[in-house]
């Protein structure tokens, strides 16, 4: 039947009344059904991230593009922060999804992002330090044109001081094709000094770690690939050399226009002494002393160690702690370095207390855990005695009085510290485990030297490979085996002599502090003749050093002196072999320090201490 084709006489309806027009018909909702992406975006609003992870993976296969948006970076924030089951594919995975999530982020130019919360977690947070999320992080930055900016010098920095060369190398070429991609898909030129700053960072910074021969390897590459280095940064490799003319002999090979700046100028630092251990010291002298710490701690180079710790015991003993808190919020806002230096300091002031575990609790909020033995420490501060010594009233002081953008870097002296409290604090049976993990991390940091590379053996970078941590030579030194030796020196002397052999093969030079452990324990528990030769060696080493440093110099008819060390070396093997019971070789080392080092009573307390020691027991005997 087919419709009308005259329109419908409209005299025919009622007219609408104010009856009709008042009352409101509500109209028929139809529902919209959301599109995929408009779906995955919920899911991400709303934190389902497992759902949303599955629905972003089915659109990537079945080619639905995906709208870009800042809101992604909660999912990946998500991806390095839940917990993942063990296992190189559950790595992997996090890996996946981390870079993923990342790449749907907009670009630089069309909105800004500072990642903030993922920078905090992936520097900051983590209880290990991740180099393959590290740098697949900064090459998805990279891809979006964040290229410079505080989030490419964190990578950049983190990768030069902790990775390969060849990984830091591989990381700057992958960094400037991305960089260059960028650019070209914008239809912008990129500027020529695109990668300066990033070459010159990597440069100092591996510099500093110790490895020279790395540094000369980059600024090759970087002289072949066209990019200027600075004389800021040829300088600093020159001046952390340890055979400063031939590395200046082989800058100047592919720099001759290069000029030696004063790198021997150090910064002017301010003045401060130590109060001496055990003077008092009234508020007019503290007073002054926090004036001079305050400026110290502005400087390029803050106060000492030593200097800081005396302040805060003498300003503490006055039951005073508001000085304090103002020079700790100093020191953490002014630079890494003095934060570092104070977080040292209270490093010290737990150990002078035996508060091991909150040594390692300080540690732990303000350095990576590298050159540590990372479980054990974890187990200790997440037990029961960490979770109570979270509770007392010091915790307050362990955590940083401002944020940090970024763990610190431990130096040599920070890790011998925490492996001294692990050693304390872990029973005997297991200090043999930690002895084997730290000859095994010497022998990796010893080892580790990279060849330089030439520009045409790069093959294609293999961005699935993971990057694995690379400790810098001078990571470990003779005070990280110190605790073994002094725990095993007591009772089993023939071990700890062992301690020094690894010592030796390893690389590292034994200290008279290590040697006087020894001897002390073979004069106390086992052959006294073995603690007799390693004094008269040591009595050699430093007559023959002695010799060679004043050779030229001075009046050759002057008599040589001995140092106060050798004298408490002997002193420690006297009181070993008066504790012993052993009259005779005390007496050959009582002759020894009289006869051969000109030792003369009342010149140092402990020895003529040792000496009345000895007297007592010779009328016993």
């Amino acid at each position: 039947m087919p419709y009308p084709t005259a329109h419908p006489d409209s005299s025919v309806f009622e007219p609408l009344s104010n009856e009709y027009t008042a009352v409101s018909t509500p109209g028929s909702h139809h529902f919209t059904p959301l599109s995929s992406s408009e779906t995955l975006a919920s899911l991400v609003s709303q934190g389902d991230f497992q759902a949303a992870d599955a629905l972003r993976k089915e659109m990537i296969a079945h080619h639905i593009p995906i709208p870009r948006d800042a809101l992604y970076l909660r999912a990946a924030l998500h991806a390095i922060t839940q917990r993942r089951l063990k296992g190189s594919e559950s790595a992997q995975q996090r890996v996946d999804a981390l870079e993923a999530w990342l790449s749907l982020a907009p670009d630089r130019h069309e909105e800004w992002q500072s990642f903030h919360d993922i920078r905090q977690k992936l520097f900051r947070s983590m209880d290990h330090l991740n180099l393959t999320l590290v740098y697949r992080f900064g090459l998805v930055l990279t891809s979006k044109g964040y290229y410079s900016g505080d989030a490419a010098v964190q990578v950049v920095s983190t990768l030069a001081r902790y990775a390969r060369l060849s990984v830091v190398e591989r990381y700057l070429r992958q960094v400037e094709d991305a960089s260059r991609d960028y650019h070209s898909n914008k239809g912008t030129v990129p500027p020529s000094d695109l990668l300066a700053g990033a070459y010159n960072l990597s440069i100092r910074t591996v510099a500093l770690g110790g490895k020279v021969e790395a540094a000369l390897a980059l600024i090759s590459v970087a002289q072949l690939r066209g990019i200027q280095i600075s004389d800021f940064t040829l300088n600093i490799v020159a001046k952390h050399a340890p055979e400063r003319q031939l590395v200046i002999d082989r800058i100047r090979t592919m720099y001759p226009s290069w000029t030696l700046g004063d790198i021997d100028a150090d910064p002017v630092t301010v003045e401060s002494k130590a109060i001496p251990v055990g003077q008092t010291a009234d508020i007019t002298v503290l007073a002054a002393r926090l004036r001079s710490l305050r400026i110290a701690l502005r400087s390029p180079s803050p106060p000492s160690p030593r200097a800081l710790y005396s302040f805060i015991t003498s300003y503490q003993a006055l039951g005073r702690t508001r000085g304090l808190a103002l020079l700790r919020t100093l020191a953490y806002r002014h630079s890494p370095k003095s934060a570092s230096t104070w977080a040292f300091t209270e490093m010290l002031y737990h150990r002078s207390r035996r508060e091991f575990i909150h040594l390692l609790l300080v540690f732990s909020q303000h350095f990576h855990l590298v050159g540590v033995p990372c479980k054990t420490l974890l187990s200790f501060i997440r037990g029961t005695r960490g979770q109570q010594a979270r509770k007392e009233p010091v915790q307050r002081w362990v955590v940083a009085p401002c944020p940090m953008k970024g763990k610190l870097w431990p130096s040599a002296h920070h890790s011998a510290l925490v492996w001294e409290a692990i050693v304390l604090l872990s029973p005997t049976i297991e200090r043999e485990r930690l002895y084997g993990l730290l000859l095994s991390l010497v022998r990796q940091s010893r080892l580790g030297e990279q060849e330089p590379i030439q520009e045409q053996e790069v093959r294609v970078p293999d961005v699935q490979a993971r990057v694995r941590l690379e400790l810098p030579p001078d990571t470990y030194d003779a005070a990280h085996f110190s605790p073994f030796v002094s725990s095993w020196a007591r009772r089993r002397p023939v071990r700890a002599a062992g301690i020094m052999r690894d010592m030796v093969h390893v690389g590292v030079e034994p200290t008279m502090i290590q040697w006087s452990m020894v001897a002390r324990g073979y004069a106390q528990h086992d052959d006294p003749l073995v603690a007799l030769r390693i004094l008269e060696r040591l009595e050699e080493l430093e007559r023959g050093r002695v010799e060679e440093e004043e050779e030229g110099q001075g009046d050759p008819s002057k008599r040589w002196s001995p140092s106060d060390v050798l004298l408490g070396v002997h002193t420690n093997v006297l009181r070993g072999f008066v504790l012993r019971g052993d009259v005779q070789h005390a007496r050959e080392v009582e002759r020894r320090l009289v006869e051969r080092l000109g030792y003369q009573a009342g010149d140092r307390p402990t020895t003529d201490a040792s000496m009345v020691l000895l007297r007592g027991l010779e009328a016993e005997a």
